[in-house]
């Protein structure tokens, strides 16, 4: 489906808060900062994680899988994806090397932008283009 979907209401998604939803099939994260509410598909440019269970702080949006930061305006990369994790050195020496090498794979991964879809506030309304 194509068009415009009535995605809740403002009051939902209060300044400095991110919110995942579905909108006419489509995964959608919510985001609303400094100057207004904004949509992206909700998958992470790396490896498809739900952006709308990461971080939203500051402007940007982390990733909670393996931490990549997108602009929360454009969904531009601001920063790539972290392929360590705190605590690897209480780990079985067998179990890091088996990350470390799914580490070098996840890592030639390209780290796309997020997907932005078109909004529109209408009265106390949030409309996505999808």
């Amino acid at each position: 489906m194509t068009g415009w979907i009535d995605a809740g209401e403002t009051k939902e998604i209060p300044l400095g808060t991110m919110k995942g939803i579905e909108a006419g099939g489509a995964r959608v994260v919510l985001v609303h900062g400094a100057t207004g509410i904004r949509a992206f598909e909700d998958r992470c440019g790396h490896m498809s994680a739900p952006m709308s269970i990461g971080q939203f702080k500051s402007g940007v949006i982390k990733c909670a899988l393996h931490s990549a930061v997108f602009d929360a305006e454009t969904g531009a990369v601001r920063g790539q994806p972290q392929m360590h994790m705190s605590g690897m050195d209480k780990l079985p020496p067998e179990m890091v090397e088996a990350f470390s090498q799914m580490g070098q794979v996840m890592a030639k991964i390209r780290c796309e932008q997020l997907r932005p879809y078109p909004v529109a506030v209408e009265g106390n309304r949030v409309m996505v283009f999808v």
